[in-house]
């Protein structure tokens, strides 16, 4: 009897790593999760090698069954080339040829996808196949794009970062552009929350700020579901910015679906609600209302899932 064919997915998200042995099947056979702190380039390095390490040794006797691995990453993706570009400084980018690394590492065949990219190709495969074209908006950093049924990676694998490079002058006679620098993961909720508590706001977020003075999205989430007013007023600013960059993808691209995730989706029914009273303002009617907004359906397991399923892709090409 022929064995089932196995890869292995390693995902990078917001709030943590996820990496998984996929059976062709869509069956996950094994799963190791690690949560994200002081997410930086050394830090993503150390968290992929260590998920690496960790899901190989589950695969156990199955080990020769594995056909590759599928690496879910942040960052300008040169998929054919293997190398991951990391912005550092300003006009600075750390270029890590990562492919050629892992497989002399670990004597497996390596492909490197974009985190939105293989998140948008999760998706569509298991809860969005009906609609053939669709963006996947990791954050409001980047996105993944399906067109009719196909993902979207550009000439060398880069497409779908949603941002310019930030220069001293960001405007012109037409107006200021500085709103396309590249955003924050959080889209700069926590950092807003701060401020409106340094002001002397009421909010229950105090008591979720650590004595080094952080706070997580993740507690902005939680209390706007118990409708704390601070943490509904971010998450409305930041949605209505999220909205009006899904407006823009909208009328550039006339989707069928709109799906948002790459952690924003833990905003849950609130933060889905304000950026369609976003959409509706900035998007083209005819279009906006043929448009599915959805929230991502799997959540953190979009990136480990997509960059697995996108083995079994890749190999059927080569």
């Amino acid at each position: 009897m022929k064995k089932k064919r196995i890869s292995v997915g390693i995902g990078l998200n917001l709030f943590d790593a996820r990496a998984v042995l996929l059976e062709q099947t869509g069956k996950v056979i094994a799963e190791v999760k690690k949560n994200r702190t002081n997410i930086s380039a050394n830090e993503t390095l150390s968290v992929l090698l260590e998920l690496f390490k960790s899901i190989i040794l589950k695969a156990k006797k199955r080990r020769k069954d594995i056909e590759g691995v599928g690496l879910a990453l942040g960052g300008i993706i040169d998929s054919k080339k293997g190398v991951v570009y990391w912005p550092q400084v300003p006009y600075s980018y750390i270029a890590l040829p990562l492919r050629g690394y892992l497989e002399k590492k670990f004597n497996l065949p390596i492909f490197i996808e974009n985190d939105a990219s293989a998140c948008a190709w999760a998706e569509f495969r298991t809860k969005f196949s009906k609609y053939k074209n669709l963006v996947y908006m990791f954050s409001g950093v980047g996105c993944g794009i399906i067109t009719n049924g196909i993902l979207y990676r550009g000439k060398d694998g880069g497409a779908g970062e949603l941002f310019l490079n930030s220069q001293k002058i960001m405007k012109s006679n037409l107006g200021d552009f500085s709103f396309f620098r590249q955003w924050p993961a959080d889209l700069d909720m926590t950092k807003r929350a701060k401020e409106l508590i340094s002001l002397g706001k009421t909010s229950s977020l105090i008591k979720k700020i650590s004595s080094t003075g952080e706070l997580s999205l993740k507690s902005i989430f939680e209390e706007s579901k118990k409708q704390d007013k601070i943490a509904r007023i971010v998450i409305k600013e930041a949605a209505f910015s999220l909205g009006a960059k899904i407006s823009f993808l909208i009328n550039l691209l006339n989707v069928d679906t709109v799906i948002i995730g790459g952690g924003l989706e833990k905003g849950g029914a609130f933060l889905l609600e304000e950026c369609m009273n976003s959409i509706k303002k900035f998007a083209f009617n005819e279009m906006r209302k043929k448009c599915k907004i959805s929230l991502s359906e799997l959540g953190a397991n979009a990136t480990s899932l997509g960059a697995a399923m996108l083995v079994f892709k890749e190999n059927a090409l080569q």
